[in-house]
């Protein structure tokens, strides 16, 4: 039995910039990627059509910039997808060469909800010892774009913790400020959820996180 071995020298036909496309936002915000291709040798490059395999949900446009030579094209590839979810494509850009007739690109598509409100924190950690106080406040403003009201609030356990929310209002804007409180008396660790129920079609429901660890009296 003998084994073959071959050697060689790979030919890079082109400098593609980035190579990939990823386009990762949220819903209504403008999401493109500008990719540049360029010969990587001195031979010419013609790109005669780019073509994405699906195409339902980005928009390609190719473009030679006036100040970067004849032989280089810039592709813009924009979202067109107007609801949350993920996806994928593949570009296909069509060249003259006879030994690479075609430059592949993979694209990648992540469309989050929009946020509708600046959360800070968005994770409620109530560690301490036993039997002192032990508080966190979470503030909620509502971004311009997405004015809301908390209807509501639940907890997924609340065996552990109380809480209290206060409107104000600051500047002109309204926003919350949710004060989580400890209720464990004794040493130990619990995890629980708030939900805040809004009036935004956009965000129903708003989730805050809370660990709790709770230390000896004397830590």
């Amino acid at each position: 039995m003998s084994k073959l071995t071959i050697s060689g020298h790979v030919h890079k036909f082109v400098n593609v910039t980035p190579a990939r496309v990823v386009l990762n936002g949220e819903v209504g915000t403008p999401l493109k990627i500008a990719v540049r291709i360029s010969p990587a040798t001195n031979d010419p490059l013609e790109i005669t059509e780019a073509k994405a395999d699906r195409g339902q949900d980005i928009l390609l446009t190719l473009t030679r910039p006036k100040d970067s030579g004849d032989n280089t094209y810039l592709l813009t590839v924009e979202n067109k997808k107007e609801t949350k979810g993920r996806y994928q494509d593949t570009i296909r850009l069509h060249t003259t060469d006879k030994e690479k007739p075609e430059i592949v690109l993979p694209v990648w598509g992540n469309i989050r909800p929009p946020q509708i409100a600046y959360i800070k924190p968005r994770y409620v950690m109530l560690k301490g010892p036993a039997g002192t106080p032990i508080q966190s406040i979470v503030t909620i403003i509502p971004r311009d774009k997405y004015p809301f009201t908390i209807d509501e609030i639940t907890a997924q356990s609340g065996d552990h913790i109380k809480w209290d929310l206060k409107e104000s209002e600051e500047g002109g804007k309204k926003s919350y400020i949710l004060t989580v409180r400890n209720l464990r008396k004794e040493k130990g660790r619990y995890y629980d959820s708030i939900f805040l129920k809004t009036d935004h079609p956009e965000m129903p429901q708003i989730k805050i996180s809370v660990s709790g660890i709770i230390l000896d009296e004397n830590k």
